[in-house]
């Protein structure tokens, strides 16, 4: 045995690498995951945030530019990338060689999404074509590459049940004992299965899409909220979960520390790393910098979501027939 030969890899064997997301100022869930085996990203594309976001336009389109230039580079790295679905802020709509040429591509089945996504799925594809060293619809699939598994979920709802964004994959991604979730658009998660299948996967990191709160009074409502958060408190008290990361589209709404404030509660209360990405790196998130700088666009006025409010939301829902009877008591044995 030679002095220089290895007897044990010091430090963790799985790495979670936040390229570009909405808490950092740009429409992106983009995540690169590294294992000594395997380097890959996950949803490669980036989007300008809307005019509610309170950044002016010169500074919301220099993220974009800044954020495509770090998905590019974390392609190059890679040596498989996936798409969870076919929205333009999840991948590149370009014949781009740094982020498709020489990959594995791991990719949600277009033939069973919506007729828009598969519109974009068809361009895609045919932009793309002679790039990745192969193309496989992933959706339940699972992949070995030497030490680290590679798990693709069923399609799980983007958001509610039928809704019209249809759905997305989730991405396992493990190392012996380490391993982390990529949820992709979950939307909250307000599906009680999807929650379950996260649950399950006993990951030390989860990455999850939070519920757009900038939709309220439009497409979301008040008691579906409420239902995001219930989800939210049990995945923090999962079997082995130490970082919940809550990005995406409940970082383009500056209410979201007051709206989930039950959530920080109950990860200060369960010991467990919670935040947006921006805020797991000690940094500020995009949209709270720019009210803190630029004042309000959108909202004007709001209040902290307490535990009395929220509770009472769900039992109105439940009244009105629009909620199962068991939510209440859900959010009494999760969230309380």
């Amino acid at each position: 045995m030679h002095l220089t030969d290895p007897i044990i890899r010091e430090g963790p064997q799985l790495s979670v690498h936040y390229v570009a997301l909405d808490s950092f100022g740009v429409k992106s869930m983009c995540v690169r995951v590294e294992t000594p085996d395997i380097t890959i990203t996950i949803d490669p594309g980036a989007a300008v945030e809307a005019g509610s976001f309170p950044f002016p336009i010169e500074k919301r389109h220099a993220l974009l530019t800044e954020y495509h230039e770090a998905v590019r580079a974390s392609c190059a790295k890679s040596q498989a990338i996936v798409i969870s679905h076919y929205h333009l802020d999840h991948l590149q709509l370009s014949r781009e060689s740094d982020m498709y040429g020489g990959k594995a591509l791991f990719a949600r089945d277009p033939a069973i999404m919506s007729a828009k996504q598969t519109d974009t799925a068809t361009r895609l594809f045919k932009m793309i074509d002679g790039l990745p060293t192969e193309t496989v619809w992933a959706d339940g699939r699972k992949y070995k590459f030497k030490k680290t598994v590679v798990e693709f979920s069923p399609a799980v709802w983007h958001g509610a049940r039928d809704a019209e964004p249809g759905t997305v994959i989730m991405t396992t991604v493990s190392h012996g004992k380490e391993k982390a979730l990529i949820t992709s658009d979950v939307g909250g998660p307000l599906e009680v299965a999807t929650t379950d299948l996260i649950c399950s996967a006993k990951a030390r990191t989860v990455v999850l899409d939070g519920y757009p709160t900038y939709h309220l009074g439009q497409f979301a409502t008040d008691y579906d909220l409420v239902r995001s958060i219930v989800n939210l408190c049990r995945i923090l008290a999962a079997p082995g979960l130490k970082t919940l990361v809550v990005d995406h589209h409940i970082c383009r709404d500056y209410r979201y520390p007051a709206f989930f404030k039950l959530a920080y509660e109950k990860a200060k209360q369960l010991k467990k790393q919670f935040g947006t990405a921006a805020e797991v790196l000690g940094r500020t998130s995009a949209v709270l910098e720019g009210y803190q700088n630029y004042g309000p666009t959108r909202w004007q006025k709001w209040a902290p979501l307490e535990l009395a409010e929220a509770r009472a939301v769900l039992e109105r829902a439940v009244t009105e027939g629009k909620l199962d009877k068991d939510w209440p008591a859900a959010f009494d044995r999760w969230v309380v």
